[in-house]
């Protein structure tokens, strides 16, 4: 509904994101080797969200669900990227707003904005692993002290539980962060364009960037429906 898609635009790491990166648009200055191995990491981090979220989609801690005095958390998950991270969705988060903060080229407003989700999705880190730890006692101390936190350390933990479904994909919404981050990357791609050949629709990729254009408005259009 359009109140609760307002509660959640005006939450502290929403009021943040949108003017850094409308400061990072505007003030960035895009080379194309800083826009290709941004949006590699981008992409990366998205695939990360993608596999972490058809694991735990569905059953991933519920604040709400708690407010209203039902379960907090359905299970404990530690397969796919869980078995490496106790928090890949923030990882692939990370790599994102990485991905794009290089892609942009401002290296000061890229280190506020690291530092920035750092200590934001810090508090909300430790918020997850108090609540894990009462729901799940016992079975989440152990695994917490296999697995860091969100860097990889490349072993995987030895008792994996959970599978990947695209329930999980669909009870997330992670489409639509998949649409964004292509429709961003468009909008990236236009401005270096833009900054290099001081045009877009010139004769040589007119139909290139109008095909961009399109999809984007259809991607757009359609994220109402995921």
């Amino acid at each position: 509904t359009r109140p609760r898609a307002m509660k959640r635009l005006t939450k502290p790491r929403f009021l943040f994101v949108y003017p850094l990166a409308v400061a990072l648009f505007i003030f960035g200055r895009t080379t194309e080797f800083q826009f290709r191995l941004g949006v590699c990491l981008a992409i990366m981090g998205e695939l990360i969200r993608l596999w972490a979220n058809g694991y735990v989609g569905h059953v991933k801690v519920n604040r709400t669900e708690q407010q209203r005095g039902g379960a907090k958390i359905g299970r404990l998950v530690t397969a796919g990227p869980y078995a490496f991270v106790r928090h890949p969705l923030y990882l692939g988060t990370f790599l994102i707003g990485a991905g794009f903060c290089i892609a942009m080229g401002n290296w000061w407003l890229s280190l506020l904005a690291m530092v920035c989700f750092l200590f934001i999705y810090g508090e909300k880190m430790k918020t997850e692993e108090q609540l894990l730890r009462h729901e799940c006692g016992e079975r989440y101390s152990a695994y917490f002290t296999k697995v860091s936190q969100w860097i990889p350390n490349f072993r995987r933990y030895a008792d994996p539980q959970g599978r990947w479904t695209w329930q999980g994909i669909l009870a997330s919404k992670e489409l639509k962060t998949v649409v964004w981050v292509i429709v961003f990357t468009v909008l990236l791609y236009f401005r270096e364009e833009y900054l290099q050949e001081r045009e877009l629709f010139g004769e040589k990729e007119w139909g290139k960037h109008l095909l961009l254009t399109l999809l984007s408005l259809l991607l757009i259009v359609g994220d109402g429906t995921f």
